[in-house]
Formats: C-alpha cells, structure tokens, sequence
C-alpha cells in the first residue's frame, strides 16, 4: 500500500460497487475481475500489492484515485476527498466485516433518497435564483429559444446567501438531508454548496418522470480541463453525492432514443429537433446508463442510436492544434505538426470514445434494443472532417440550412 494514503486499492473497489470477487479470495493479491468499463470477462487485473489496475482488454490502468475517477467521472483530487469522505478518517486498515456492512448500509441509505425529495428541493431552490443575461445570451446562442429555457429550468449558480436559501427551503416544508449538494455547516445549520470556482449555470437533471434528480454547473471559467461540475456536498457533513445520474430529454419511452453525452447538449438537441435524448454525464461512464435504458424500454422504446460527439472518428494526426501544449509536444516540433506524425493524445481521446461506443452497442445487445450509430459531418475517408462535432449542433446546423433534422 503507498505510503501517502490510509486505504488500499481493495476499499476503492468496494467503494465502486467490484469487490465482490475479491471478497472470494481474501489472501491473494492479485486478482482479475470483470471490467466495468468494456465489460471483460475477468479481464480487469487488480493488483492488490501495488494498489494498481489494469485490463487487458480495453487498455484502461492506473492507481486506485485513477480507478475511482474514472468510474463516476471526477479528477484525483476529487477522488481522494470522496475516497476518504466515504471510508472515515479512523479507515487505516481493512476493518471488520460488521463496521463494513455498516458502512455499506449508509451507503445504501444515501442512495435510497427518494428522487421526489430531491426534485422538491431542487425545485424550491431553482424557484429562487435568477438567470443572469449573460447566460441567457449564452443559451439563446446554443440554438434554444427564451420558453425553452424558462420551461428547462436553468439557473445562474448564486454567489452568497447560501444558508438563508437553504432556510427558505426548509421553511416551506421541504427536506434537505440526503439531496445532494446540501449539507450542514461547522455551526451545524443546514447549507448549500456552490464552490468558488463553481460559477455558472445550474442545469437540471431529470428522470423518466420527469423529476429533478441531480444538478449540473456549465462553468464559466472551465478548470483542469472541466466544463461541467456537479452539484455535490460528499465531502462535508451530512453531506451527499450526486450520483451520476442519467439525463432524459424528450419522451419517456419513445420509440426510438438517442444516447449522447451531456444534458445540456440532450437538451438542446431535443429541443431543435423533437426527438427523445437520453443523456450520460460521460462517454464512458455507464453505471447508471444501463437500468436507465432498461426503464426505457419498459415504457416503449425499442431503437436506439449513438449519437455521441463526432471526434469518435477524430483523424489522430499531428497538427498541433489539439490543445495549447502541442507547442511543448517534441513530436510537433521535430515534424512541424501537418499530418506528418499519428498524435498520441488525439487516438487516446479516439479511443476513449470508441470505447464508449462498444460499451453501448454490447449494453443495448445485452438489453435486446436494436442500436446504430449516427455519423455526421464526415469527409472521403469516413473520419469526422473537424467542422461539427456534437449532435446539437449539427441539428442547430441543419435547422439554420432549413433541413429536416
């Protein structure tokens, strides 16, 4: 076990749902289990020695921050607040198995928050905060219009006052505890969390009923490479996670259904076109993705299309323009970028996607709903030409063409 921290790779995997096979061989050290990110069978290796994991099939690896981002989407710092939020400061070596079932028992209380109080609070606060103009200015350029932006909810994060919401919340007879992104102060009163670099627009996240179940931040000032945020207070007392939750824009139980990256772009693509977009909160983050889609077809669905970000087909060549550190990347400067090199990072984000791809296709198979993926904006060779990446604008393309979507 490293050093710097008071937990191994085996309470990371419990914390993400996969310590079940290890639970079968307690003194081995090295186990393989199925992926939860291509879903191999016992493909995935933890090493429970080096604190390190690696599959063999998807190429996934790393060290246990690395495990537990990439499962509900969070940077390292992140996780390891999470982590050690979740597994107590007292959580230097595995502990009994009754303080285990304890913990796990929490947990499932956590998880167990009725969506209906999380929406009457979401809703309670959402009735009390403005939209500035700026970011109405903004959406109005995404393509929707001034109802649709009424009728969806958004909101502009606020910048103090956060405890008298929550005391108006309260007051008017709703539940707090549990929802996430409140919690108690160090005075023990009842709070919200917005950080200081969380300033931006909340964006809603709803169910098949339609509830709030969960709340985005498009940041105004991206960070670390992090457009959206999550409303969350895990790391505070009688705090909550979010979750993750998936994002439905349009019909519960439409016929067909497509599945994208990000609510607000679901959003936006529902709301030019009509169709019904199921939204992940990333490409590869699956866990709630799939009972999600089981719900769906429940209620009638029974296509499904990929609809996700075009740079699936992303051509990985070297032209220096994938972000501002291709002036450091040797590889640039020796070949003077322009298709002279393959670029590393450009067929990892590839990759990445194409991944998520696979995951959804062997989801929808597993699930018996026809899936296709939707391709666009393409040049001779079938690779995306770099003009329109995501569906909500392409759709907002097509609509200014004068194009049926």
């Amino acid at each position: 076990m490293y050093h710097d921290f008071s937990f191994g790779i085996r309470d990371v995997a419990e914390l993400c749902g996969l310590s079940g096979e290890i639970d079968r061989y307690p003194n081995r050290v090295s186990i393989d289990i199925n992926c939860p990110f291509c879903g191999g069978k016992k493909k995935m290796n933890l090493n429970l020695r080096k604190d390190v994991f690696g599959c063999n099939r998807c190429g996934e690896k790393g060290g246990m921050l690395a495990l537990y981002g990439k499962m509900f989407g969070v940077d390292g710092q992140t996780a390891y607040r999470e982590i050690t939020d979740k597994l107590g400061d007292t959580w230097k070596t595995k502990q009994p198995c009754i303080e285990v079932e304890n913990r796990k028992q929490e947990r499932e209380q956590e998880r167990t928050v009725s969506d209906r109080i999380k929406d009457q609070a979401y809703t309670a606060l959402l009735s009390m905060l403005p939209l500035s103009d700026t970011h109405k200015r903004k959406l109005l350029g995404r393509g929707l219009t001034e109802t649709q932006i009424e009728q969806n909810g958004y909101r502009s994060t606020p910048v103090f006052g956060f405890r008298k919401i929550t005391e108006k919340i309260l007051e008017s007879g709703h539940t707090v505890e549990g929802v996430p992104g409140f919690h108690e102060d160090s005075e023990g009163r009842w709070t919200v969390h917005f950080g200081q670099k969380a300033s931006g627009i909340l964006i809603p996240i709803r169910n098949t009923q339609g509830l709030i179940t969960g709340m985005q931040i498009r940041l105004d000032r991206p960070y670390e490479g992090r457009k959206y945020v999550w409303l969350s207070s895990v790391n505070f007392p009688k705090g909550a996670s979010s979750g993750s939750p998936v994002h439905l824009a349009g019909k519960a139980g439409d016929g067909v259904v497509y599945v994208t990256e990000g609510a607000l772009k679901g959003d936006i693509a529902h709301a030019v076109s009509g169709k019904t977009f199921v939204c992940v909160p990333g490409v590869n983050q699956y866990v709630n993705l799939e009972p999600f889609l089981q719900e769906m077809k429940k209620l009638g669905s029974r296509q499904i299309y990929d609809a996700y970000d075009m740079d699936k087909f992303l051509p990985p060549v070297c032209r220096g323009d994938y972000n501002e550190k291709c002036i450091f990347c040797e590889q640039y400067r020796k070949n003077q970028g322009y298709g002279k090199k393959s670029c590393e990072k450009k067929q990892i984000k590839r990759d990445n996607i194409q991944r998520g791809c696979r995951k959804l296709a062997e989801l929808c198979q597993r699930l018996e709903l026809p899936e296709r993926m939707l391709v666009w904006d393409t040049d001779e060779n079938g690779e995306w030409a770099e003009r329109v990446k995501g569906i909500d604008d392409y759709l907002v393309s097509l609509k200014k063409a004068g194009c049926d979507s």
